[in-house]
């Protein structure tokens, strides 16, 4: 597997992942997260391209995940029910997915996302997921990611707030 910058040539096959995705969600009773038919998503893909924050996995030539990598302030974040463990700097993972469940892509992403942090200096990962999606809450767990409080957004593509787990991993120096 291999990590890339996604472009605008790669969108109709992270939409289709995406409806991947949505259909997992579905099937572990995560009905809000993520909704089907939804140009806010592909509206948002595009502005991660724009800003160079989007990434897609490639497996012989074929995308099999995606995900975005933010460095910087994540307004996101400013406001917590809750407290973040350290006010250091981060990189910001969001819109995790993969077309393949049980392969190590997630694992793979998170594995990039460490290495280009560190690479940079940055030793704290924040990530957030929906309350009903108890697989990433697990995965995030299982990978070290300590939960620090909830947020609450409006950006889940149907515009509701939706409470959200925030996580932070800190990476040894």
């Amino acid at each position: 597997m291999q990590v890339y910058k996604a472009n605008k040539h790669d969108l109709k096959e992270i939409e289709n992942i995406y409806h991947i995705a949505v259909d997992h969600m579905i099937s572990e009773n995560n009905v809000n997260q993520w909704k089907h038919n939804n140009d806010k998503f592909t509206t948002q893909i595009s502005d991660y391209i724009d800003n160079n924050n989007f990434y897609v996995v490639k497996e012989n030539n074929e995308i099999i995940g995606f995900f975005a990598m933010i460095f910087g302030i994540d307004k996101t974040y400013n406001e917590i029910d809750g407290k973040w463990i350290n006010n250091d700097s981060y990189i910001t993972i969001h819109k995790i997915a993969s077309k393949y469940f049980q392969k190590g892509i997630a694992s793979f992403m998170l594995n990039h996302a460490i290495t280009t942090a560190k690479s940079n200096n940055i030793y704290n990962i924040r990530i957030d997921t929906h309350e009903n999606n108890i697989s990433m809450q697990k995965f995030l767990e299982r990978n070290g990611f300590i939960r620090c409080g909830i947020i609450s957004i409006t950006c889940n593509f149907n515009d509701k707030n939706s409470l959200r787990y925030a996580y932070l991993k800190q990476l040894d120096k």
